[in-house]
């Protein structure tokens, strides 16, 4: 369960970096404000690309060896009796919050707090739909899978991690591109 969480986060967050960067402003602002580091904003991008693979290859490891995997669900699930569902949703807050916290720094907790209710607000009663909307385009998809011949089993992982998965990483993508979005348009 853990590195199911920590798998779906590392390609979230990337995904919405790629995202959020094709229409924000902040990286323009920030490029311009460091007079010509590219180099610095390029190391800086490399440094967590490096940190988040090694933290995922480490918690996938760990999950691997056995009885480690059994222990960390069994805390996850035995001493804080959380569902899958409530850990993700924590999981990925707390993610969110560093990963904006780290670059518009004037963010407060309470106002994160409401941005990140809001956006799940309006998607906690669309979260059954985008599940079956998801279900159904991978339906498209095992059909041209099935065309070309590929085993089936390699959808498995995508299929389940969309549709667990995928509303949470669109929350998470919208209220980065709107914090975001509300902190490049403040004045310099």
């Amino acid at each position: 369960m853990i590195s199911e969480v920590v798998n779906s986060l590392f390609v979230t967050y990337f995904a919405s970096e790629f995202l959020v960067s094709e229409t924000s402003s902040i990286d323009k602002r920030r490029h311009n404000s460091w007079s010509g580091s590219t180099k610095r904003f390029i190391k800086e991008r490399i440094v967590s690309l490096s940190v988040g693979i090694f933290i995922v290859l480490l918690v996938n490891l760990l999950d691997h060896v056995s009885g480690i995997k059994d222990k960390a669900n069994g805390l996850v699930q035995g001493f804080f009796h959380l569902p899958r569902i409530i850990f993700a949703a924590v999981t990925y807050m707390i993610c969110l919050y560093y990963d904006i916290h780290r670059r518009a720094p004037l963010l407060t907790l309470p106002a994160f707090l409401a941005k990140v209710g809001w956006a799940f607000l309006r998607v906690l009663p669309a979260y059954p739909f985008l599940a079956v909307l998801i279900s159904f385009v991978f339906l498209f998809v095992i059909n041209i899978w099935e065309a070309l011949g590929l085993p089936l089993e390699w959808l498995n992982a995508p299929i389940y991690y969309g549709t667990l998965y995928g509303p949470f990483a669109w929350v998470y993508t919208q209220v980065k591109r709107q914090v975001l979005g509300e902190y490049s348009s403040l004045p310099t």
